[in-house]
């Protein structure tokens, strides 16, 4: 049996359509006046970092970063550790000049070794970048985990380059092409608008010095990275006593 709505509602009382008529008004009124959900901040005000797995095995599945060198002992912000980046990132106070990493958001953490996952200077002028989390030293007392910032801002990370970082104990050489890129042990580089073939792509050779010569690690195609950037780290693999390199794709769009 099919029903007519409108015939049905005609058919009622006055009251009741009065009522059902004041009813759809003020519901409408409500969804007028609802505001729009704010937009939510990524970064927020403070240091916008990004948490970044390297060389581990078992990374910390909870972490906690508490800024040192504010005032305020609020609850520690909550950062997920990542073996990939894309456009995710935490915010940390502006004020901090140390950044201690436990397992709890209680702001005592920071006293107990327990707790503690890592910890790591804020570099004076610092406002963005990626919090790599790297094996600890293993020493006595030590954290099992260190951190290593790397700055992601346009001007030291911009789109299109190639950021390496040398965390081997060797000298390192870089080979693009034919161009050679070479690196001390420790340090960093960026490559801007990397050389390429009619491929788009960079033929790659890299090499590590040891007992007084050039030894080849590694080898392959780099293609461009286009608007993109990418993180190439080189480091002693303690399984293999030998110098790797291996590279992390920056898929985010913003800067």
């Amino acid at each position: 049996m099919k029903y007519n709505l409108t015939n049905i509602f005609r058919k009622s009382p006055m009251f009741l359509r009065r009522t059902v008529l004041f009813l759809l008004a003020a519901a409408t009124s409500l969804s007028a006046q609802q505001p729009a959900p704010a937009p939510v901040s990524q970064s927020g005000s403070g240091l916008r970092v990004r948490a970044l797995s390297f060389q581990l095995d078992s990374p910390p599945p909870e972490v906690f970063a508490h800024a040192i060198g504010t005032t305020n002992k609020e609850p520690g912000v909550r950062m997920e550790v990542k073996s990939y980046l894309n456009h995710e990132a935490g915010s940390i106070p502006a004020a901090a000049t140390e950044i201690v990493f436990t397992t709890e958001a209680d702001p005592a953490s920071v006293s107990k070794a327990a707790s503690i996952i890592a910890r790591t200077k804020v570099p004076q002028g610092f406002r963005r970048g990626i919090l790599m989390f790297l094996p600890g030293t293993a020493k006595p007392g030590d954290p099992p985990f260190r951190v290593l910032v790397i700055g992601d801002s346009g001007g030291e990370f911009p789109p299109g380059s190639i950021k390496i970082l040398n965390l081997s104990p060797q000298p390192v050489r870089i080979q693009l092409e034919k161009d050679n890129f070479d690196f001390k042990s420790g340090e960093t580089k960026v490559i801007e608008n990397p050389p390429v073939a009619e491929n788009n792509s960079s033929g790659m050779k890299a090499f590590a010095f040891a007992e007084n010569q050039w030894r080849r690690i590694a080898s392959g195609a780099w293609p461009h990275p286009g608007e993109k950037r990418v993180l190439q780290v080189l480091f002693l693999n303690p399984a293999t006593g030998q110098t790797e390199i291996r590279g992390v794709r920056d898929v985010s769009p913003g800067l």
